[in-house]
């Protein structure tokens, strides 16, 4: 079914060189960490008080005392699971990237499916992404969205938090009860301007 808007699926692109603190999911932080801040104040009301939603005074919490007192970093609903180290320095290739975001999709229940594609590469593939309008009505690939992602395996925008924001999404879909069960992602380039992985994801 073709989509005649654009869906950005990865709200990096929205937040990108925001200050904001708001996450809607878990964020590695820069000693390796999956934590998820939202979750972390929401479920100990104590410390939203205290720390607001300041996912680094959040952390050092949990770090510094929370975890010894049994409180839990990290929302039951999703599965976490190990992803590889960068093959070089602390930075993902856009394969290894890839890879990383399709261990976290499939691990919880969605279907890695290229048949989305659909006529990407005879199509929209073949212009300027921005330009996506002109080129819509050949088009015959599922729902897609662009943003960005950073290769960097710790901090924000990174694969993690894309993956876990789009299974929020996946399950909220349209809003009517209805949820997305597969999906497919690629790396259109390097965006020099960001510092980050250029992806188109259906």
């Amino acid at each position: 079914m073709k989509k005649k808007t654009a869906v950005f699926m990865m709200a990096i692109v929205m937040v990108a060189g925001s200050d904001a603190t708001v996450h809607a999911s878990p964020e590695r932080m820069l000693d390796g960490t999956l934590f998820d801040s939202d979750y972390y104040a929401e479920t100990y009301p104590d410390l939203m008080q205290v720390f607001g939603r300041d996912t680094e005074k959040l952390y050092q919490h949990y770090k510094n005392c929370g975890k010894a007192e049994g409180r839990v970093a990290l929302s039951p609903k999703y599965v976490y699971p190990e992803l590889p180290e960068p093959a070089l320095g602390d930075k993902y290739t856009a394969d290894e990237l890839v890879a990383a975001y399709r261990t976290i999709i499939e691990a919880n229940g969605i279907t890695w499916d290229t048949s989305l594609k659909g006529n990407w590469s005879e199509t929209i593939g073949q212009h300027d992404i921005l330009e996506w309008y002109h080129y819509d009505d050949n088009y015959n690939g599922g729902s897609w969205g662009t943003g960005f992602i950073s290769p960097n395996k710790a901090g924000l925008n990174n694969v993690d938090w894309a993956a876990y924001t789009d299974l929020e999404s996946f399950a909220f879909d349209d809003g009517t009860g209805h949820t997305t069960t597969s999906c497919y992602m690629e790396v259109l380039g390097w965006d020099d301007s960001m510092g980050m992985y250029e992806i188109v994801a259906w």
